[in-house]
């Protein structure tokens, strides 16, 4: 009877803690130009970082400033891209993990759900800051909400 016990008392402890922390991610590997890649622009934007007035993105990260007239980007950030697809509508949807690498904030870790509308000229970003803890898959925004403390929205540039 004990030898039989084991086996469903080892699938709840392994259910339990895949609950709790996470199942592990793998990160997806970008294959050439990422639509997000480019310089995003929203003079509109409060001029602090989590809502820089302009953003530079590339396959290493992100530089971020304040202000679009800035000369130095006042974040920098590495990321790794962790969920990509597109909806019905054809927008592009990203799950990234982020850490400020030099500037502001450095050492800051956040987690964000992103969307590239269908036209490619519209980023849209919610974060959720990782003040304690580590990354884990269950910290990602649901969804999208521009009422949202990170909320973030920038236009393509072709600069």
């Amino acid at each position: 009877m004990r030898n039989r016990m084991w086996f469903p008392l080892a699938v709840l402890f392994l259910a339990t803690m895949i609950q709790v922390r996470g199942w592990p991610e793998e990160p997806v590997i970008a294959k050439g130009a990422e639509e997000l890649y480019g310089t995003w622009v929203n003079e509109k934007n409060s001029a602090d970082v989590f809502h820089g007035q302009k953003v530079v993105v590339t396959a290493e990260g992100m530089k971020i400033f304040c202000k679009v007239s800035d000369p130095d980007p006042r974040m920098i950030v590495s990321w790794e891209i962790f969920g990509k697809w597109k909806d019905s509508e054809g927008n592009i949807w990203y799950k990234t993990r982020e850490i400020s690498t030099g500037g502001s904030y450095q050492g800051a870790k956040w987690q964000s759900l992103l969307k590239i509308s269908k036209s490619g000229t519209v980023w849209e970003r919610a974060t959720i800051l990782l003040e304690t803890g580590s990354f884990n898959p269950a910290f990602y925004p649901k969804s999208i909400d521009p009422k949202g403390v990170y909320y973030r929205v920038l236009y393509r540039t072709g600069k």
